[in-house]
């Protein structure tokens, strides 16, 4: 029978032995490229073992740094013979050094972590994604490069945002309804036709300035467009609709006139907008352009409608 100090002393030998049975826990200095070939030239599991940590550590540690990793099965396959080249190494994450220094204890996350509300948390990663698609643009968009951003787990962003592309929607809709509301309420200083649509017209390329290439590059996903496309076709109908009332009832210009005349108009300041937000024409041109067909167009329509009426 075991005395209790039997017992103590031979837990303590077996503490003993497991713990010099663990890997040593050091820091490692590697490069990017080091670490990149260091995780296709054996499984994950080794490498990480090698290091003092577990293989979950070291694929965050890839992710962290956006080197590319083996998925399930690729040991295997590569046993059985088949050979499956390991894909370049991407450029560094913009914020990262090229040099990684792994530790085998715990250290403090790299990631300062802030509590939020939910709706600010939602403005927070919409900021995001539009500061990386702005610099990057949309190829370099993912949810693990946006959840890296704002310091939270793929999780918590995919609470928010099931799919990458409905946080771009969200993006392009903010977009494009901060564009309308400062061109709005710009249009709204003015007391008669013409001086509203001079400075809607103003503030709209100005706000393309600022704005526009941003829109363009998320305009041009396919899936974004498809889904505004209703709602972005109501908002030009409602503003050609009161644009052109505006028209009649100031000049009498017929409806179905004021209305086409309001239509082609938005066009072509539309198209100048496109023109300049792909820097193919400067502001000031746009602008000097633009107002001169918008302005003489409203003033000519008006007085050719002025000259068809019958006299009372």
């Amino acid at each position: 029978m075991k005395t209790p100090a039997t017992s103590r002393s031979s837990r303590a030998k077996k503490a003993s032995a497991q713990t010099r049975s663990r890997p040593s826990r050091r820091r490692v200095q590697l490069t990017r490229r080091e670490l990149h070939r260091a995780v296709w030239s054996r499984p994950l599991s080794t490498f990480a073992r090698e290091l003092g940590i577990s293989p979950n550590a070291l694929a965050k540690i890839c992710d962290r740094l956006l080197v590319p990793y083996p998925t399930r099965g690729y040991w295997a396959r590569r046993k059985a013979g088949k050979k499956e080249p390991p894909p370049p190494l991407p450029p560094a994450p913009e914020g990262n050094n090229e040099i990684c220094l792994i530790a085998g204890s715990r250290s403090a996350s790299r990631r300062p972590r802030t509590r939020l509300s939910p709706e600010a948390r939602r403005e927070q990663l919409i900021d995001v994604a539009g500061r990386i698609v702005a610099k990057q643009g949309l190829h370099a968009l993912s949810m693990r490069s946006i959840a890296r951003e704002c310091g939270i787990s793929e999780a918590q962003l995919y609470n928010y945002f099931p799919r990458c592309q409905d946080l771009l929607v969200a993006l392009a809709r903010r977009e494009l309804e901060a564009m309308n509301a400062t061109r709005q309420a710009e249009a709204n200083r003015g007391t008669d036709h013409l001086t509203r649509i001079t400075l809607s017209t103003i503030s709209y390329l100005r706000q393309v300035e600022e704005r526009g290439a941003l829109i363009q590059i998320l305009l041009g996903s396919p899936e974004v467009r498809s889904a505004l496309r209703t709602e972005n076709k109501a908002r030009r109908r409602s503003g050609a609709l009161a644009t052109a009332t505006r028209f009649r009832q100031q000049y009498g210009v017929p409806e179905d006139l004021a209305l086409a005349t309001t239509v082609i108009l938005t066009n072509l300041c539309l198209r100048a907008g496109r023109l300049l937000a792909r820097r193919r024409l400067p502001l000031a041109t746009a602008q000097h352009l633009t107002l001169a067909m918008v302005t003489q167009g409203n003033l000519r329509i008006a007085s050719l409608s002025k000259r068809e009426r019958p006299a009372a």
